[in-house]
């Protein structure tokens, strides 16, 4: 039966991309072909949900490219979208001699060439005053096939052709990550995929086959051919550059230097002097069209609009490279930063997204992929009447639920899958680092006798010389011994833990009553989550502390990333998915947090733990935040850039050195 259902959902799926390339162009009958786009994606959703699972890699493979191929065959006589005519022309005048970055379609010199069976194709070229925008190696492209033929048919049928190797290295790429096949069908039967590439002809594909490559070479290690690749994604269409580097690190810095290679491809060119970006630019900031920050900006601040922007892409860009750690989700990231700032977001250029659908299947992303159909409009009136104008209340349509999903993604999962679950959790085991916690500790575990959920209370013990451990074992807590140095401590606890949770607890902080009950609840409502921290707050009540506060309770709900004192928490399950708990001695609870993202979903519980201001009394308040000010960020980048050692003995020894 469910067979039967995933066939009969493809029959369906099938019918609805034939009628749309049958009521093509969308211009020409907006309304039905607008029904059928929507329909065509929520049964993009149904055929995910329903694919069968018993099918083997092979078979999977093979019916997804199959249905891949006939909806695109369904498209192969769509007309062609305009920016297909300059590809021709641009192709075509290279061939008789012109440098396309100097003469534009209407210059005078072209008028002879623009006569006979090219008139028609020129009266189709957008822009015409001004001259070529992409970069050599599209060009490069547009000569070649203008050589072998001037129909469009042909250059859509070569585009189309880099459409199915990027759904090919996608699935290598799924094999490579271990993730199901069924998600390739996010890019594989995607309608704006069929529609703006096997439909229009638009040149995204050589863009997006080009990086999709690029990234696949990198994670098989190949470096030097993966960054080579990347190069010529960046010279087909510049948005590629985004990608680079979130790739870069330590060990590959040498061969990343093949990223450059391609860039010789603008030898043949420099005679066209500053006309190679001329118009690349005046698209840039002379033109916006279905924006939405950079229009709210524009609206607000004027031509100041376009720089705040950049401003707002930088932010973006280095909070990504600093806090995702994850390649792969970190581009994914970088590239959608880049398109909600872009003045000008056509519906092709959400192609450059669509790959990453297959490894981050976001509800926001795949929603806008459907809700550009809230620009059709604005295409059938300029079909109609020539006259290109935004319809701007469509704007509320497209993008306000798209925000509101991105948004609704940092409170809640908002991806449509994921590969892992995990059961119901009944029991927590807590686990306390110490050293000399005389003072402190006897509170602490006072204040979980009694409980529910606790399952154990390990205090893991690295060398006191005062009563610690006689007033943990007093207190009823297991007390063992370790090397000292706390991420050497907590791991030996965890290799000792057999509640369902294991909750990590500072000898000077105090769990509010109810914490542990909503851990166990959160991560119940959730099962996709892995783990997370809680908000705290300090027994002090001073400015000073109350900023100290602010800072990591912010820190750890907008970057996932929390500190020890923030009684950080995760599944048992995770321990082993991610190699172990960190030992180290300095910077655990960062590492903790940069691992347990990779795996998944972290959730930030607000009003959880209570904590002693003790480390930050006295003289040397200014000092120690400067310390930690300058010690986070530095292990964020030195471990990006894969610089850092095993143990972080080096932090440990500046840390407490300077406190």
């Amino acid at each position: 039966m469910p067979n039967l259902t995933f066939f009969l959902l493809c029959l369906a799926w099938l019918a609805a991309m034939a009628a749309m390339a049958a009521a093509g162009p969308l211009a020409q009958h907006v309304w039905v072909f607008s029904v059928l786009y929507c329909l065509a994606f929520g049964l993009l959703a149904m055929l995910v949900h329903h694919f069968p699972q018993d099918l083997n890699s092979k078979g999977a493979l093979g019916l997804i490219l199959t249905l891949g191929l006939a909806g695109r065959a369904l498209f192969l006589f769509y007309p062609v979208g305009n920016d297909l005519f300059r590809y021709i022309w641009e192709g075509h005048i290279q061939n008789l001699g012109f440098n396309p970055y100097v003469w534009p379609p209407d210059s005078a010199v072209m008028e002879d060439v623009a006569q006979g069976e090219l008139h028609l194709l020129w009266q189709n070229i957008n822009h015409k005053e001004l001259s070529a925008a992409y970069p050599p190696l599209t060009l490069l492209l547009f000569r070649i096939l203008a050589a072998l033929t001037l129909d469009p048919l042909g250059f859509k049928i070569v585009l189309v052709g880099f459409d199915v190797g990027v759904i090919i290295i996608l699935a290598l790429t799924l094999k490579l990550r271990g993730l199901r096949p069924s998600r390739l069908l996010f890019y594989a039967a995607n309608p704006l995929v069929i529609l703006f590439i096997g439909g229009e002809g638009h040149l995204d594909a050589m863009q997006v086959f080009f990086l999709c490559l690029g990234i696949y070479l990198i994670l098989r290690a190949r470096e030097g051919l993966g960054f080579f690749s990347l190069g010529l994604a960046v010279i087909t269409k510049y948005l590629a550059l985004i990608a680079v580097p979130f790739w870069v690190d330590a060990p590959n810095r040498k061969k990343s230097l093949t990223v450059l290679i391609p860039l010789f491809l603008y030898l043949p060119w420099i005679n066209g002097g500053t006309g190679l970006f001329k118009s690349l630019a005046h698209f840039g900031t002379g033109m916006h069209y279905n924006d939405s920050i950079t229009a709210l900006l524009r609206w607000w601040l004027g031509p100041a609009a376009l720089p705040v922007a950049l401003l707002l892409l930088m932010v973006c860009l280095v909070w990504i490279y600093l806090t995702v750690h994850d390649q792969l989700r970190s581009v994914y990231m970088a590239l959608g930063s880049l398109l909600v700032l872009l003045p000008t977001l056509h519906p092709w250029y959400l192609v450059l997204m669509a790959p990453f659908l297959v490894f981050f299947p976001s509800r926001a992303w795949l929603y806008l992929m459907g809700a550009v159909v809230c620009t059709f409009p604005v295409m059938a009136r300029d079909f109609e009447s020539g006259i290109f104008q935004e319809i701007h209340w469509l704007k509320f349509l497209e993008y306000g639920p798209f925000y509101g999903l991105l948004l609704g993604g940092l409170v809640r999962e908002g991806l449509l899958l994921r590969e892992r679950s995990f059961p119901r959790p009944r029991s927590i085991s807590v686990i306390l680092p110490t050293l000399n916690e005389a003072a402190s500790i006897g509170r602490c575990l006072k204040a979980l006798q009694n409980r529910t959920g606790v399952k154990e209370v390990i205090v893991v013990d690295g060398g006191s010389t005062d009563d610690t451990r006689k007033i943990a074992a007093g207190c009823g807590a297991r007390v063992v011994r370790s090397r000292k140095g706390r991420g050497f401590q907590i791991k030996a606890g965890t290799l000792l833990a057999t509640g369902d949770v294991i909750i990590i607890l500072h000898a000077d902080s105090i769990l509010q009553e109810g914490a542990l009950a909503r851990i166990i609840q959160a991560l119940a409502a959730d099962p996709c989550a892995v783990g997370g921290a809680l908000g705290m707050r300090f027994e002090e009540d001073t400015l000073k502390i109350r900023l100290i506060a602010t800072l990591n309770n912010s820190r750890a709900f907008l970057t996932g990333v929390a500190f020890g004192d923030q009684a950080q928490f995760f599944r048992i399950q995770v321990l082993k998915l991610m190699g172990g708990y960190p030992a180290m001695m300095l910077m655990e609870d960062v590492e903790l947090s940069l691992r347990l993202k990779d795996l998944g979903r972290v959730l930030f519980l607000s009003n959880g733990v209570s904590v002693s201001g003790r480390r930050w009394r006295g003289r040397g308040f200014s000092a120690k935040l400067a310390t930690v000010l300058r010690l986070f960020p530095r292990y964020l980048i030195e471990r990006r850039l894969r610089l850092t050692d095993s143990v972080q003995r080096k932090y440990y020894e500046v840390y407490y050195a300077e406190n």
